[in-house]
């Protein structure tokens, strides 16, 4: 059985990146371009098991959309991978303290995708 993704990105470009990249790999992706979007897949779908979040959203950031998935039940124990054209480690510091399982810096390289999401779904260890 596939793992399901949910990628959360409001730039179309990276949501068709991230689809071709995974697509013939062993995931399921779900794309939402807005946070209402990405509430309604996350409260409608059974299982979701990551969730890719981009950090510059329009409406919220991502760092405080993770704030807000950690207190609802049907989100509270999903992975989360932000995704950052930042450079700031005062907000990747920030993530990495609230929890978030890791980051990607934009433009990433597709195999540190694989990798990434291997690690944060426990499929390889952090440390390989």
């Amino acid at each position: 059985m596939k793992k399901i993704i949910l990628a959360i990105d409001d730039q179309p470009d990276m949501l068709n990146l991230i689809g071709s990249v995974l697509e013939d790999s062993e995931y399921e992706v779900r794309i939402a371009k807005t946070i209402s979007r990405a509430l309604s897949i996350l409260s409608s779908t059974t299982k979701i098991d990551l969730i890719l979040l981009d950090i510059m959203m329009p409406d919220i950031t991502g760092i405080e959309f993770f704030q807000y998935l950690k207190t609802l039940n049907f989100s509270k124990h999903i992975p989360v991978i932000l995704l950052t054209s930042e450079s700031g480690q005062e907000t990747i510091s920030k993530a990495l303290e609230l929890g978030v399982q890791s980051f990607i810096t934009k433009p990433f390289d597709p195999a540190v995708l694989h990798i990434k999401i291997k690690e944060a779904l426990g499929q390889i260890p952090a440390d390989f």
